[in-house]
């Protein structure tokens, strides 16, 4: 009784554990997004773009704001809250002067 309720309890954990790794494909194994039909992300804005860009810079800002747990890291969010800082600095300046 006692081995029989080992060998069960042996291969239901053998079964439990052979699916742990699926998740985790290689870069190799995984569609391309040409292939899987998606469109890859623009490429990010850059800081000294939205220093030019005024508009867009606070719309993004107000997106980020308003979704930071999907949106904070992105790195147009990044780059757009590294040029803010940029302009309040430099308006900083200017009005020292």
């Amino acid at each position: 009784m006692i081995r029989s309720t080992l060998l069960l309890l042996t291969t239901l954990i053998g079964v439990g554990l052979a699916g742990c790794g699926e998740g985790s494909k290689r870069a190799e194994e995984a569609p391309s997004p040409a292939m899987s039909g998606q469109q890859s992300p623009p490429p990010a804005k850059t800081v000294s773009w939205f220093i030019e860009h005024r508009d867009e810079l606070q719309a993004t800002l107000k997106a980020c704001r308003d979704n930071p747990g999907a949106l904070g890291k992105t790195p147009d969010c990044v780059n757009a809250s590294g040029a803010r800082d940029k302009i309040t600095v430099q308006e900083m300046k200017d009005a020292l002067k």
